[in-house]
């Protein structure tokens, strides 16, 4: 019933992104997003598939970077699948797009043999070093407005603030033993009251805590896992970004650089709320608005949106799907799908 509950409100929230995306097509006028669908050049959407490809490719390199630092020894391959896998659960649920993460814990955990708290740590760094990049970009996209003035502007520079914000509390949380250790100590206390029969071994819990928080702060203090990880991370959005640019080229309007940049921060911001699953719905309206508000006709900002969450949404789910697939064969089908919904 608990599974039957969770899904149903998993339904309910795509269905409602659904007509949230349906309503922006309407009101940007269905004829013209189809008059812009028309003139789509393959040669260019066939481009952005690949970049986003690429782009999936770079995501889990990144990982795969950081696991090795943390002497986490696994194959790329599975490091790619459970990427996906965990891709998939963030795109299908409202959790901010975090709800995938601890599946990669346990996937990686499970399939290796390694210990929970280092794939954790590796799995928290790795969130980390996506904020970087990111807030250069929030910046950069301030910059690039900062003569037209408006709202946006003030979105973004609250978005800056705020990533910021949450980067140094992010870090000074999991690097702070006393923290993880009151943390672990009330996870134990809540698996003691849902499981009576079950004995919670305290004293391997606040183990796993101090050990998570030597490992976090090791990887924290490896210039190798910084240095490299972020040089990982600007090629990840530099390809996002290069993909929306290419989509926008299939639909021939070549749009300048700085829009491109804005618009995508933008639907960065509004993807990371926790409010529908993967942001559907409100980051298709919201992207839309901006490139409109920046001078690109409404017919073709949303063809473009369409288009590229067709790539990056859609595509991309559809290959976490696959790759969910290929884990089973590896892991207990049954079991697997008990992890994704634990997830």
């Amino acid at each position: 019933m608990i599974g039957w509950t969770l899904d149903r409100k998993m339904v309910a929230a795509m269905a409602a992104g659904v007509a949230i995306l349906a309503l922006m097509i309407w009101s940007f006028n269905p004829r013209e997003i189809v008059s812009a669908l028309y003139r789509v050049n393959p040669t260019f959407l066939a481009l952005a598939v690949i970049v986003q490809l690429v782009d999936l490719a770079l995501w889990s390199l990144r990982w795969h970077t950081v696991l090795e630092r943390a002497g986490v020894r696994a194959p790329f391959v599975l490091t790619f699948l459970i990427n996906n896998v965990s891709m998939l659960v963030n795109n299908v649920t409202p959790s901010a797009r975090s709800g995938g993460e601890p599946l990669r814990v346990y996937l990686l955990s499970r399939l290796t043999g390694h210990r929970v708290r280092d794939v954790a740590s590796s799995v928290a760094i790795d969130r980390i070093l996506d904020y970087f990049p990111l807030i250069v970009l929030l910046l950069v996209s301030m910059v690039a407005m900062l003569r037209t003035g408006g709202k946006i502007v003030h979105l973004l520079a609250a978005g800056a603030l705020f990533l910021t914000a949450a980067l140094v509390f992010s870090v000074w949380t999991m690097a702070n033993e006393r923290i993880i250790l009151r943390f672990g100590a009330g996870v134990s206390r809540l698996l003691s009251r849902l499981r009576p029969d079950k004995k919670i071994d305290a004293e391997r819990v606040e183990r796993w805590a101090r050990r998570f928080v030597r490992s976090f702060r090791s990887l924290l203090a490896d210039p190798g896992t910084l240095v490299r990880g972020v040089t990982v991370s600007v090629a990840v959005w530099a390809c996002e970004i290069l993909r929306t640019y290419l989509v926008f080229l299939s639909l021939g309007c070549p749009v300048s650089l700085p829009v491109v940049v804005v618009g995508f921060t933008v639907s960065m911001l509004v993807g990371v709320l926790p409010l529908l699953p993967g942001g559907l719905g409100a980051v298709e309206v919201s992207t839309a608005s901006t490139y409109a508000v920046l001078g690109i006709d409404r017919g073709t900002s949303a063809a473009a949106v369409i288009l590229d969450r067709a790539i990056s949404y859609w595509m991309v789910n559809a290959i976490g799907l696959v790759s969910l697939l290929h884990v089973s064969r590896r892991k207990g089908r049954g079991e697997s799908e008990d992890a994704v919904r634990a997830g």
